[in-house]
């Protein structure tokens, strides 16, 4: 019996749609941007990008995420307390069960802040 997982590591793998919402899967997969984890104890992880989603044969779902370090968090309001990466080592490994919402904490990369000129 074969119980190996599988792994997704690309945006336009159609297996994404199947495990989560598309503009969350695609958007953090194919972007380097500021993104919000909102977890299940309260916490708010900021991350960089999902590298790779990890899919259990039992229908776990785990996300190989960059944190944000704490330079690159300047300036981002989210809900408290938060997680970043505070070490030269900004992988972690999140279990998709306890991602109660996930969100942009900044404007799509180009675009332009209100009041700026």
């Amino acid at each position: 019996m074969d119980e190996s997982w599988t792994t997704i590591d690309g945006p336009d793998d159609l297996r994404l749609g199947e495990v989560m919402p598309a503009w969350f899967a695609g958007r953090m997969l194919a972007d380097e941007w500021k993104f919000g984890l909102l977890l299940s104890t309260g916490q708010t992880m900021l991350i960089s990008r999902i590298e790779a989603v990890h899919l259990s044969p039992g229908g776990q779902v785990l996300l190989d995420v960059e944190m944000l370090m704490e330079t690159e968090a300047e300036g981002v309001v989210v809900p408290e307390p938060v997680l970043l990466a505070r070490t030269g080592r900004p992988r972690a490994t999140v279990n998709l069960a306890h991602v109660v919402a996930a969100f942009e904490v900044a404007g799509a990369p180009g675009e332009e802040e209100d009041g700026e000129d």
